[in-house]
């Protein structure tokens, strides 16, 4: 519905320059209405108007004049606004419909494709024109058009980096274009609808249909496996919880989400309304042998099976629905404000569900694990400056260094400015940036101005420089 308003869209963008089209096939008959135009040579008047007979090698078969299909141009300045994906897991193919805002100046756009075989491309008007180039995919856009339709074949990949071998996605951080043509910056958000064919005989696709808010080109999952699905209850906003889990995990599932329900009522009362659809839950994920923790790809957010039993991670992962999610990161180097409020809010969920003295085995845990990781030598900063100039896979902020501190960072916080205002500076936060991709000095100065009180002390010794305040328990 959303792709058929925006096409819809375009072609009225397109009258307004007085330009007609289509990209049809060689030998058919397209009307032109606009005297500006520049026509073949072969042009021959008829009796019902201007017909044109395009013969044009340098054009995909079928595209009558350029300035219809244009020449494939590098531009990444496009704003996409949803991705409309079928894939068939049998056959490995694909097939996207990206729609995006329509330019009247830009005939180019990019997308990373670095895992893909691209067949075709073709717009509102017929196929399009477009080069591969070291794994990035220029197509020349007409004038107006607001979507372009991909069709590819893809591969399996065995390294966390695309269609797994066990029947699982993981594209995090930057392999969206190992599944279909994407946008990997943080920053990027866009809606989705997916539909997968070609599950074995016998079991199940775990998948959201319909990702309704923009979310992050890395947040689309899917799990396929002889799966069981428990509806663990609704929240009092409506949002159904469930956990979908294999043969043989079943005390584990209902362990670890015990008090999944109570947790995201938690959040939703506290930070602000879930967009990301009705239905929720927890996806046990087989990523093989040490494949621990979880991923956030809301709405159905993926667990390790070893981790499926950990209340702390069904939470964790619940929380990126507001940061990481909810909240997009503007840079990589953001990338505290994703993990250190993910599992700052997942202490204070176990703490509101378990109680008190559960909130402090969690703030143990935590102080036990920053401690291990800075005597063995792997203390980094937590917040370096910059946008986007590392890689955060081979970073040294890929740790459990901005998770831990980042969370220490906000109790310190709280505890200074007091839980009621601290609560209500985040949530609104929250509700201004939900959609949007932010930075964590977009947080900070947000608290600073909710509650009148200077944190940028906290910020120097806890997110700036190496070490930590002993003080934390």
């Amino acid at each position: 519905m959303r792709t058929q308003r925006f096409r819809v869209l375009g072609l009225a963008l397109l009258s307004t320059v007085t330009v007609l089209a289509a990209c049809a096939a060689d030998g058919v008959d397209v009307h032109i209405a606009s005297s500006a135009l520049t026509t073949p040579a072969d042009v021959q008047a008829s009796a019902s108007g201007t017909s044109v007979r395009a013969s044009l090698p340098s054009l995909p078969e079928g595209c009558l004049h350029p300035t219809f299909c244009p020449s494939p141009s590098q531009s990444w300045s496009r704003d996409l606004i949803a991705t409309d994906l079928h894939l068939d897991l049998a056959r490995l193919h694909g097939s996207a419909v990206i729609t995006f805002v329509p330019s009247l100046s830009s005939t180019g756009a990019s997308f990373d494709v670095h895992g893909l075989v691209v067949e075709s491309v073709t717009g509102p008007y017929g196929p399009l024109d477009y080069r591969v180039d070291g794994g990035r995919l220029d197509v020349g856009v007409p004038l107006g058009t607001v979507y372009v339709s991909v069709d590819y074949a893809f591969t399996v990949h065995d390294d966390f980096d695309g269609w797994l071998p066990q029947g699982v996605s993981f594209l995090w951080p930057r392999f969206c274009g190992n599944l279909f043509p994407c946008k990997p910056d943080p920053d990027d958000g866009l809606a989705f609808s997916l539909d997968v064919t070609g599950v074995p005989e016998g079991q199940t696709a775990v998948y959201p249909t319909v990702i309704p808010f923009n979310a992050p080109s890395y947040q689309p999952a899917i799990a396929v496996g002889n799966y069981v699905k428990r509806v663990l209850g609704a929240t009092p906003a409506g949002t159904q919880l469930s956990v979908w889990f294999h043969p043989g995990e079943e005390a584990a599932a209902e362990r670890g989400t015990l008090h999944l329900v109570d947790g995201f009522a938690f959040f939703e009362q506290v930070l602000g309304p879930y967009v990301f659809g009705q239905e929720a839950g927890t996806v046990s994920a087989s990523w093989g042998p040490g494949g621990y923790g979880g991923m956030e790809h809301h709405p159905f957010w993926h667990v390790g099976g070893p981790s499926l039993a950990s209340g702390l991670t069904n939470l964790h992962e619940a929380a990126h629905g507001w940061f990481g999610d909810g909240v997009r990161m503007q840079c990589w180097e953001d990338f505290v404000l994703s993990e250190g409020s993910a599992d700052y809010w997942s202490a204070r969920a176990y703490e509101a569900t378990y109680g008190t003295a559960g909130g402090k085995l969690v703030w143990d845990y935590y102080r036990r694990v920053l401690d291990s990781v800075m005597a063995a030598g792997g203390d980094t900063i937590a917040w370096p400056s910059g946008c986007n100039a590392i890689d955060i896979l081979h970073d040294p902020l890929w740790s459990s260094i901005p998770y831990k501190k980042g969370a220490f960072f906000l109790r310190a916080v709280e505890e200074r400015v007091g839980r009621d205002a601290f609560d209500r500076a985040v949530s609104l936060f929250y509700m201004w940036h939900v959609g949007k991709a932010a930075s964590m000095q977009d947080l900070v100065d947000t608290i600073e101005w909710m509650t009148g009180t200077q944190v940028d002390d906290l910020v120097q010794v806890w997110l700036r420089q190496l070490g930590a305040p002993a003080a934390a328990p």
